[in-house]
């Protein structure tokens, strides 16, 4: 099982390659972890091998490799979320392509070449109603067939999906690994590293701190919101510069990162930030605490169409009349919930 290049994830890509050299694979898979991890590489490959003609399977040379490279090949399917984040479940009588129900109806048809791989990446960005109507494909597939469930955890995967899967959970790359990763990119030693630190080991994440322009504006955003936790006065601060760049969930994730950093440098008295993320870090440990937690409730209200821009404002507001408290022992308590 050719798992080249791929960094990290020793265990998890020993159990796989027990799988096929047992030949016990399940027919349906489920990868779950934060996002630019790798799951969905993992779960090319594995599908890869079942096509493959060449040796090293996949070997990435032969004419099926290189079709699902491509995108084209016949019985290689990958669903993934639309441009709002959700897979949706479709009409019964339509079936639009990309939905839950044109899915199902894609799997139901004889393979071309006798096999079919199919990524679902984004279980749980399928409403209740949309995974409901999988649970028959999932429970029992096509003899001929391989799905791999991808998702960033599964608390929001109905129980009875996660009951007719193997699960295999990804865990965050090291630092180490992303350094290295970016620096085969091309990248500076000082940003791969700086990128690496604020990540939170997500390789998707850290590329995008390594994009100068949009890594100045969220620090510009950080900047913004930890000048008012410290000093108060008027917040008026947005996301839409960096969302001209990045999805909402995204510039969150990477604020979430950068002050869970702050948080383990308080805890830890370890070193301060890098230069360029000077004017970001907060000293009271309670006001990191209460910020990571907003941020991971506007992050959670993404689903509930929350105002961000209205949330982000009242929320810190809220917050400032607390900034100075100081209390490292509600940090201790509260700590294992941010």
């Amino acid at each position: 099982m050719n798992f080249s290049n791929i960094h990290g994830h020793t265990a998890q890509l020993q159990r796989i390659r027990q799988m096929v050299q047992r030949r016990m694979i399940p027919q349906t898979l489920m990868f779950s972890g934060i996002d630019g991890i790798g799951k969905r590489l993992v779960a090319m490959r594995l599908l890869s091998s079942f096509f493959c003609t060449g040796d090293a399977s996949p070997c990435g040379r032969c004419t099926a490799c290189r079709q699902i490279e491509k995108g084209i090949h016949p019985d290689f399917i990958i669903l993934s979320p639309n441009q709002k984040g959700v897979i949706p479940i479709g009409s019964e009588e339509k079936k639009e392509p990309g939905s839950v129900r044109w899915l199902i109806e894609r799997i139901s048809r004889k393979p071309i070449t006798g096999s079919c791989g199919v990524i679902l990446d984004g279980i749980d960005r399928i409403a209740e109603e949309g995974q409901n109507a999988l649970l028959k494909t999932i429970e029992e597939p096509p003899n001929s067939t391989h799905l791999v469930l991808i998702a960033q955890g599964g608390a929001s995967v109905l129980p009875t999906i996660l009951s007719r899967c193997i699960h295999i959970k990804f865990y965050p790359l090291g630092e180490d690994d992303i350094a290295d990763m970016l620096a085969g990119r091309g990248i500076a030693p000082r940003d791969a590293d700086a990128a690496a630190a604020f990540c939170g080991g997500s390789m998707s994440l850290a590329l995008h701190l390594c994009d100068s322009v949009v890594k100045q504006h969220l620090l510009d955003l950080c900047r913004e919101i930890s000048a008012f936790l410290t000093s108060g006065g008027i917040f008026d601060a947005t996301l839409g510069a960096a969302q001209k760049y990045l999805d909402t969930t995204t510039i969150l994730d990477i604020l979430i990162n950068i002050y869970r950093r702050n948080l383990n440098e308080i805890i830890r008295g370890g070193s301060a930030a890098p230069p360029e993320f000077s004017g970001i870090y907060l000293d009271n440990p309670r006001t990191v605490v209460n910020l990571i937690k907003i941020l991971l409730a506007l992050k959670e209200g993404q689903s509930h169409n929350l105002n961000i821009r209205i949330g982000l404002k009242g929320m810190l507001y809220s917050l400032y009349s607390d900034a100075n408290a100081d209390s490292l022992g509600y940090i201790q308590n509260d700590y294992q919930h941010v």
